[in-house]
């Protein structure tokens, strides 16, 4: 285009565009002038942006030090390695200019990530948008927790948080299955700070592990025996639902599947010796008012021997955003997506990010947002675009 055409343009028009662009490209352009780079700060700009912005379903990873490496010290936290599955570009965000030592990442929702404080007692948690650099600190839980289960689900005016199970801070105690919650909401003002919620189903051990948020509530998997855990946020009541082939699973992990409405999945290995049906690794959908479980996918078998040998029996875990899945392996930093559009099964590209050896990546969904009005709802006087 012209320069003169352009800066010729109306300033609304101009706007426009820029709030429309890819978060890379926007920060780009921010170094053109003094204006473009106070965007960042601009209430306009940012609700033009969370209004006209298409949604973009990528994935950010975070490589954590193997257990027999970590140490007691309290580190800075790792840089967020995001990857945009559509064009296989990877990017890394660094953290630790405004983000404490001593958190790590344990949930996401609608741009914002979760970090939750590392050492026993009652935790700490910080949202963060980690486009804006905005942190905001919730209050500490009322109950000492270990490694609790954490999930998280944020709205444009709205937020919800829920630590379930291990309020006990040694690892041989037996677990008191309680479960609290936070809920902000700008629209209709209400504000309950960690209040205590209905325990957990009796005889269930949830994995210390994210949980995931679908149609008003929020699912974790619990082991010995595998089953699902769910809470109805809005009947404050947990049930247990049995998982599919549960004698016959291996590292069962739960994902969403983006949509309206969204569905639920269990990804898990199928291997048993005796077994009349070969293994592989195998998805389910949950069905929202039956609660019993549908496979939808298997992993081909070439695929699944390459899976296989490099995932050497360690684990996986498994995160979904929109049409992708992608599984993650313990001690590796190899992925392997799955495009339910497409039906593809792929090898992630290496991320540039990482070294050849040592540490292991933990994924969450991401929705790279320059706007995320939720974190303003943890201070009153920053409630915006409401």
């Amino acid at each position: 285009m012209d320069s003169r055409i352009w800066r010729n343009l109306p300033a609304g028009l101009v706007d426009r565009i820029l709030a429309v662009l890819p978060p890379a490209e926007f920060f780009r352009h921010r170094a053109v002038c003094k204006r473009w780079y106070s965007l960042l700060f601009s209430d306009s700009f940012l609700e033009a942006n969370l209004r006209l912005s298409p949604r973009r379903h990528w994935l950010v990873f975070f490589l954590l030090a193997s257990s027999s490496s970590a140490t007691a010290a309290a580190k800075p936290p790792p840089p967020a390695l995001l990857l945009d599955p559509t064009t296989n570009i990877w990017l890394r965000l660094p953290l630790s200019s405004f983000l404490p030592p001593g958190f790590s990442p344990a949930a996401s929702d609608s741009g914002i990530l979760c970090f939750m404080s590392d050492s026993p007692g009652p935790k700490t948690l910080l949202l963060s948008n980690p486009l804006s650099k905005l942190v905001a600190h919730l209050p500490p839980t009322p109950r000492p927790r270990l490694y609790p289960s954490v999930g998280l689900t944020a709205g444009p005016s709205s937020l919800s948080l829920i630590l379930a199970a291990d309020d006990l801070i040694s690892p041989f105690a037996v677990k008191n299955l309680t479960a609290e919650c936070f809920h902000a909401d700008g629209a209709t003002g209400f504000y309950s700070p960690w209040s205590t919620v209905s325990q957990l189903p009796r005889l269930c051990s949830p994995d210390p592990a994210r949980l995931v948020f679908a149609e008003g509530t929020f699912y974790c998997m619990s082991c010995a025996p595998f089953a699902v855990l769910s809470y109805d946020v809005a009947s404050n009541d947990w049930s247990k639902i049995q998982a599919p082939m549960r004698r016959f699973l291996r590292s069962p992990s739960l994902a969403l599947r983006g949509g309206s409405p969204s569905s639920v999945l269990i990804i898990a290995a199928v291997e048993k010796s005796k077994l009349s049906v070969p293994r592989s690794v195998r998805v389910w959908s949950l069905h929202p008012c039956s609660k019993a479980w549908t496979e939808t996918e298997r992993m081909p078998p070439e695929i699944y021997r390459q899976f296989s040998e490099a995932e050497g029996g360690r684990g996986f875990e498994c995160i979904g955003h929109g049409d992708i899945l992608a599984i993650t392996i313990k001690g590796s930093t190899d992925i392997i997506l799955f495009d339910f559009i497409t039906k593809e099964w792929r090898w992630a590209p290496p991320c540039p990010f990482t070294s050849v050896s040592g540490g292991e990546l933990r994924g969450f969904a991401y929705e790279p947002r320059l706007a995320t009005p939720a974190i303003g709802l943890i201070d009153s006087s920053s409630l915006s675009f409401q």
